[in-house]
């Protein structure tokens, strides 16, 4: 094509039509520059849509992860919570009263189970989110207040999972340190330990660490359930929008 371009020109000149040659000139700069106009055109268009895809992706993607969380927390603390501050109630209360329960093994497991998540672990699904932190993409997220919505989410849970880890009180390790965990045989207390495990709980020690237990759990659970409203406003706010962007 460039060649026949060429040789139309080259005809011009060599018939001395200098007038022609200059319009026919003008007419394929205008032709290229349309040309590479065109092309930039359909290169955004083809960059535009393969963002549109990339947003979409990470917004399914997202929404699976909130959910992902909510269940996680709906399965750990918020199915257990009750069993948990229920153990560390009775703890205390035999601190402040001393009375020994007829059936001793059912009362350890129970004061036991008070140290459940106790260690100030907080597991959520960011992965998709550190993707979109870590590669600049967050910015494909066309939708400000979505956006705005993820980033204060997945800020809210990590300062979550900082704020637990920094409130553990040490109510596990002491119970284990006196009453052997093995996930095969969790109910099996040697009988031998029973009266050094409950002549500790009379201490103040036991005492502090139940009520710091308890500090964290009421302080983890209020953030959490918090947090639990948020993954649900989150989540519907992205699926309504991916709805809407399917409908257009």
């Amino acid at each position: 094509m460039i060649k026949f371009f060429r040789k139309i020109r080259q005809n011009l000149l060599e018939e001395g039509k200098t007038s022609k040659y200059l319009k026919y000139a003008i007419g394929e700069i205008v032709l290229v520059v349309i040309g590479i106009l065109i092309a930039l055109q359909i290169n955004n268009w083809n960059e535009e849509r393969k963002s549109k895809n990339l947003e979409i992706s990470y917004l399914k993607n997202l929404k699976e992860d909130v959910k992902s969380d909510s269940l996680y927390f709906e399965r750990s603390w918020f199915t257990n919570v009750g069993k948990k501050i229920e153990g560390l109630t009775k703890a205390k209360n035999y601190y402040l009263d001393g009375i020994v329960p007829l059936d001793t093994i059912s009362f350890i497991n129970d004061i036991s189970y008070g140290g459940i998540y106790g260690i100030g672990t907080i597991t959520p699904n960011s992965r998709t989110y550190k993707e979109l932190v870590s590669t600049g993409n967050i910015s494909l997220i066309t939708n400000q207040d979505i956006r705005e919505q993820i980033v204060d989410y997945y800020l809210n849970i990590d300062f979550l999972s900082s704020y637990a880890s920094n409130l553990q009180s040490g109510y596990p390790h002491f119970i284990n340190s006196y009453k052997v965990y093995n996930p095969k045989s969790r109910d099996n207390i040697n009988s031998d330990e029973i009266p050094i495990l409950l002549k500790k709980m009379r201490k103040d020690e036991f005492y502090e660490l139940t009520n710091r237990e308890l500090t964290y759990v009421y302080s983890t659970l209020s953030r959490l359930e918090r947090l639990k409203k948020e993954s649900s406003l989150l989540y519907h706010k992205i699926e309504e929008y991916l709805k809407n962007k399917n409908s257009n």
